[in-house]
């Protein structure tokens, strides 16, 4: 797997959408490991190329409870998943494809499914499921007999005999059935035909009773009196009901061929199964889709919830950060309000206990520092008693060189002290 993300990273690295096709890409081998991809050539009807990514390999289908592995190619376009890829049977050497409503004679695939593919409800996981549902019921692919197989020529049939069946009959069980146990197809050497049917339209389903194509007229009435409603015949091999042992009846005169009971009987249930089938198919992928948006929204719950949670956790934090404070704050209230009460009851208050120093060293600090502030302010007030006549000079000068002594030697112990105590030196 990890070999397939690197590849796949270098293959859809021109697709328009690489992850979204690299997810749907490994969701598919994941499951169906014997589909592998590779990068190839794909040749348009018109004769131009271009390099694809295709899902090349064997898908495992049950045929009357037998396993069998069908061969097919998933050609992814370089807008996938937004558009559907082109699927393709690819047939071994000792294979030859049995066209039927869903298969063509080129291998071609058409499913309901593809056509109205959308995504994110359709995917290729989605599809190799469907096609194995498909293929259990009618196997696209059989053996190759000893010998060519040349067609018999079809019958003609005019409007009156409208809903007899011009098939052959059925192969033989030799011819008909799937070759069981088919090596593994080769991851490269696939050779892309040089002309595929258009990309655009879709094939026709045959008509279920009660519905009348364009240019067909309505079944003639059946022996006994009964008239059937009109349906087309079916093509060949597609049909999954045996053939009986009642052949038609020609209308004597006429040359036309009509319809006995068990005929008519057995195209009504025909008819019935085959629109059964297909309503079941419409059912499923619809049901797929509907799960797709469950599992969205599933996740979108989840990433909420997630969301939601650290949102309670970050609430929950907050509320007992506010509970802590709340009560740090009451502690504080209770102590202002004792400070407030024993104001009023004029109890004497002590000025130097106002602030208490937290340790010796901040205590010497803030002595020395309200002393040097007093001497500064000495100094200040000699200096007036000077200028105002009532100091003689002499003595000025002598106490002044006294208290800047002092306050030379406060102002050194200040800065002493702030240096022990880890703080800013006040000369810087």
């Amino acid at each position: 797997m990890a070999n397939h993300e690197a590849y796949l990273r270098s293959a859809l690295s021109v697709y328009r959408h690489p992850e979204l096709a690299a997810r749907d890409i490994t969701n598919c081998i994941g499951v169906y490991v014997d589909l592998r991809p590779q990068r190839d050539t794909f040749v348009f009807n018109d004769g131009s190329r271009k390099e694809y990514l295709c899902l090349s390999g064997t898908i495992p289908v049950t045929y009357k409870r037998n396993t069998y592995n069908i061969p097919l190619c998933l050609w992814l376009l370089d807008t996938h998943p937004h558009n559907p890829p082109m699927v393709y049977v690819k047939p071994t050497s000792n294979m030859q494809i049995k066209p039927s409503k869903h298969v063509d004679n080129t291998g071609r695939v058409y499913l309901p499914y593809l056509h109205d593919w959308k995504h994110p409800g359709s995917d290729l996981l989605g599809l190799v499921q469907i096609l194995v549902i498909v293929f259990s019921e009618e196997p696209p692919v059989f053996s190759k007999g000893s010998g060519p197989q040349r067609p018999p020529p079809p019958v003609p049939y005019t409007a009156s005999s409208v809903g007899v069946t011009n098939n052959p009959p059925y192969p033989t069980s030799a011819q008909g059935m799937p070759v069981p146990s088919y090596p593994a197809v080769p991851a490269t050497g696939y050779q892309v035909p040089t002309a595929y049917p258009p990309t655009t339209g879709y094939p026709q389903y045959p008509a279920y009773p009660g519905q009348t194509l364009p240019g067909q007229a309505p079944l003639s009435a059946a022996p006994g009196g009964y008239s059937a409603p009109a349906f087309p015949a079916y093509p060949p091999q597609q049909t999954s009901y045996h053939q009986t042992g009642a052949a038609p009846t020609t209308q004597p005169g006429t040359g036309t061929l009509s319809l006995s009971d068990e005929q008519i009987r057995m195209s009504l249930l025909t008819a019935v199964e085959d629109k059964m089938r297909r309503r079941l198919k419409e059912i499923f992928a619809q049901a797929q889709a509907e799960i797709s948006s469950l599992q969205k929204i599933q996740e979108d719950l989840q990433n909420g919830k997630s969301t939601l949670d650290n949102m309670m956790q970050m609430l929950e934090k907050e509320q007992n950060d506010l509970e802590l404070n709340t009560k740090l704050l009451d502690e504080k209230n209770q102590e202002m309000t004792a400070a407030l009460s024993k104001m009023e009851n004029n109890d004497k208050l002590d000025i130097d206990e106002a602030v208490t120093p937290t340790a010796p060293l901040y205590k010497q600090l803030l002595n020395a520092f309200a002393e040097e502030q007093a001497t500064e302010d000495t100094i200040y007030y000699l200096g007036e008693a000077l200028r105002k006549g009532f100091l003689e000079l002499d003595v000025f000068l002598k106490q002044v060189r006294e208290l800047s002594r002092k306050q030379f030697m406060l102002r050194a112990l200040i800065n002493k002290c702030r240096e022990k105590a880890g703080l800013k030196d006040i000369r810087g």
